[in-house]
């Protein structure tokens, strides 16, 4: 034939998902389970990191069931990609986990499942937000540069003497952290991730698609001052990440995560076979491991042992117990890093301060958040605003994220900005 024959394979979904589960599983047993890490907590708690054939086949049956859920929503609706990323990052981690024997408790993987499943049917439920008035982007963009431009005052007056231009050029940095830390305040602890993760990137991307060049100026701008406010590099991620996805659909979105995330741990495989090791420990174990290990360590310190919230949103009415935070009691206890901050998540934070009920508020509250969002039919193309409040969620006190990470203000935004409705120009 002319040209030959062509054979294209067409890799699903489906397929994308299988190949990223086992390849993960496989750099676990392979290097994760065998780091420092592992092994000292494996000899806190005097049991092993080992390999369950037993676990393995529920777990590859678990993984199968919670596939078939998650092919059944919409590849249209932002609660399929919503889902796709807990499934990636959190409960393919806790499936992985509990392969290795009885040191993962069937507990964590109860609590990882329970989540799953929640957030599925909620997903399900209809809200009706018809009613509620819908600015559209000529409106939004003003309004954001306004409130913008009116909040950053603060910043100006507190941090504009300590500005360091050198920092532009990545230089002084870490003198410029700890100037400007000593200066922090609860106005810049609540607004701060607003402004860069929310207000900036939006004011920025309706600039480019209004075609406003000044405001997109301006919005560039505002990000520089607001790096130059602390000089964390972060501020700049809610803007590469909106523009990054900006242009995919939701299941272009997941596929894109899955094929590089694929490729990546081939590459770590390789790379440790031949002796070089960080490119994994920097990323799936960091990202998706320690996180199952810590879910391990403050289900292990806080049985029967709860804080009722005395750290966070109860601390007027419930007297905290410790001397440290508790990130650093859990650093000192179970790695012997008293420095270290043990972030904890969705899970372990609820276990840590009301067992199995706190758990399962934490889940209630994270899944009616995308319930919510789901029903607002947000356009594919802002997901990158919500990637960074899932990946907080994951290693933040649900509270934190809700309150200082930008939560409730984004849950504003998009019912009022971001909703399907805002289609007018």
């Amino acid at each position: 034939m002319e040209g030959g024959l062509k054979m294209k394979i067409k890799i699903t979904i489906s397929d994308y998902f299988i190949i990223y589960f086992f390849l993960l599983m496989g750099l676990y047993h392979y290097k994760v389970k065998h780091y420092f890490y592992w092994e000292h907590i494996a000899e806190l708690k005097q049991g092993h990191f080992d390999f369950s054939f037993s676990r393995f086949l529920v777990v590859v049956i678990l993984f199968f069931v919670n596939l078939y859920f998650l092919r059944k929503i919409s590849y249209t609706k932002f609660a399929f990609i919503v889902i796709s990323i807990f499934f990636t990052l959190l409960t393919i981690p806790a499936l992985i986990a509990f392969t290795s024997g009885e040191i993962y408790s069937l507990k964590l993987l109860v609590y990882h499942q329970t989540f799953f499943l929640i957030l599925y049917f909620l997903s399900k439920v209809k809200i009706d937000f018809s009613k509620i008035p819908v600015i559209n982007k000529t409106q939004a963009l003003y309004v954001l540069l306004s409130l913008t431009t009116i909040g950053i005052v603060p910043y100006l007056i507190v941090y504009g003497p300590y500005i360091n231009l050198k920092n532009l050029i990545l230089l002084e940095v870490y003198q410029t952290r700890s100037i400007m830390g000593k200066l922090s305040n609860p106005y810049f602890g609540y607004t701060y991730s607003i402004f860069t993760k929310i207000f900036i990137p939006l004011i920025i991307v309706f600039g480019l698609e209004l075609k406003k060049k000044i405001w997109v100026l301006t919005g560039i701008i505002y990000l520089l001052l607001f790096y130059l406010f602390g000089a964390h590099k972060t501020v700049y991620v809610g803007l590469i990440v909106v523009l990054v996805f900006y242009r995919f659909s939701f299941i272009q979105s997941v596929k894109f995560l899955l094929k590089y995330s694929s490729i990546l741990i081939l590459a770590c495989m390789f790379l440790a076979f031949v002796g070089y090791d960080y490119p994994w420990i920097l990323t799936f174990r960091r990202v998706h491991f320690i996180p199952t290990l810590l879910d391990i360590c403050y289900t292990d310190y806080f049985q029967d042992n709860f804080l009722y919230w005395s750290d966070s949103i109860l601390k007027k009415f419930v007297t905290y117990p410790y001397d440290l935070r508790v990130t650093n009691i859990i650093g000192e206890v179970y790695f012997n890093r008293p420095d270290m901050s043990a972030n904890n998540g969705l899970v372990s934070e609820g276990y840590m301060n009301f067992g199995t009920f706190g758990v399962l508020l934490n889940i209630f509250i994270v899944s009616s958040f995308f319930m919510v969002i789901n029903n607002l039919k947000i356009p594919a193309k802002y997901f990158g605003l919500f990637i960074l409040t899932m990946f907080s969620f994951l290693s933040s006190s649900v509270f934190t994220v809700l309150l200082t990470h930008g939560g409730v203000a984004l849950i504003i935004v998009s019912i009022f900005v971001l909703s399907d409705k805002r289609n007018l120009i």
